[in-house]
């Protein structure tokens, strides 16, 4: 079954294919330019015009006299030319003088090949146990969710300085339409998208979907959505690591108030999300391993009143799963042994 790293190692992969087509057409190029070259010498001799034979002069008849014995002329040759022959024999530059900036520099390119990801399994495509980063790699990140991810911000969660943008009631579209919303955590009204700009976050941690999902049926219109929420946000903010967050599930019995919440169809729209993540570059979590048992059903110890949301203690465990589940960065501090030596510099 494919994992998270397969899926890594295809896109990388797909890239090396188009760099080799690149280098290769490249290198077809100077080939020829420098056979050309070649053969424009040889044809029109060192000087660049072509070589004409000196015509016989016309002399008036001489005495018939005995030639005298001459030596046979030899071909000059690298370490006997002299003047003008010396020029063919110069050292010849096989290929143009490359300029160093035109190397030193990294811009996006454009997408030649299309590819699409079937049959998503998340928990595949999830990021692994990779180290345990300080609660300070929370510092200069920012939560983005619903009421659910609000509850960061009112439970000692052990991020103190995480940055949290829990609105209530909301999904993907107030992102992508930018609209205002009530943040009841700091009691504040904002434009959702240039709050999380204003933040300038190094790290994004997204999970929307709960309240979209109470509606049965809008699983196609909550992926657009949700898709195009990521674009503007990377477009918004490059260079930011973005981690989409699996959506938790529920406890079993919120499924006969709430027939849109079943954790059967949570677990179709968790894949898709899966599917957002590796399509657009970003990193996949999935918290529900850590806040579901395997069926998805909430872990009962978690559970909140409304069997949705979580209680402190599970807000906690979430806290701490995020921070063992992090994609290795330079910035980053480790607790104990640091997974450096693993992926290299």
């Amino acid at each position: 079954m494919a994992d998270y790293y397969y899926y890594r190692r295809k896109v990388e992969s797909q890239r090396r294919r188009r760099r080799a087509v690149v280098a290769l057409l490249a290198v077809l190029v100077l080939l020829c330019a420098a056979a050309g070259f070649f053969w424009f010498n040889s044809e029109h001799g060192p000087g660049g015009s072509p070589v004409i034979e000196p015509a016989a002069a016309t002399a008036s008849p001489a005495p018939t006299a005995t030639p005298a014995p001459t030596a046979t002329p030899q071909p000059a040759t690298p370490e006997t030319a002299t003047g003008e022959n010396a020029a063919v024999f110069a050292p010849q530059r096989l290929l143009p003088a490359v300029n160093d900036a035109d190397w030193d520099r990294s811009e996006p390119v454009e997408q030649t090949i299309d590819f699409e990801y079937r049959n998503t399994d998340f928990r595949m495509a999830a990021l692994p146990q990779l180290g345990r980063v300080t609660t300070s790699h929370f510092d200069t990140a920012v939560l983005l969710g619903d009421s659910i991810t609000e509850g960061m911000a009112i439970y000692a969660t052990g991020l103190p300085n995480a940055q949290v943008r829990g609105y209530r009631s909301s999904g993907p579209q107030i992102i992508v339409n930018n609209a205002t919303v009530h943040d009841y955590a700091r009691n504040v009204d904002e434009a959702a998208l240039d709050a999380v700009v204003a933040a300038q976050p190094d790290f994004l941690y997204v999970l929307f979907g709960t309240n979209a999902l109470v509606t049965q049926g809008n699983e196609d219109s909550f992926i657009a959505y949700y898709d195009k929420m990521i674009e503007i946000l990377q477009q918004n903010l490059p260079g930011v690591a973005i981690y989409i967050q699996a959506i938790p599930g529920v406890q079993e019995d919120v499924v006969q108030t709430r027939p849109g919440l079943d954790n059967a169809r949570i677990r179709t729209v968790n894949n898709m999300l899966a599917n957002i993540a590796l399509t657009r570059g970003c990193y996949f979590v999935n918290i529900q391993e850590a806040l579901a048992y395997p069926a998805g059903d909430q872990v009962d110890e978690y559970e909140a009143a409304d069997g949705i949301h979580f209680n402190p203690e599970g807000y906690g465990v979430w806290a701490d799963y995020l921070k063992t589940h992090t994609a290795w960065d330079r910035r980053n501090d480790y607790e104990g042994t640091s997974p450096y030596y693993i992926l290299g510099s």
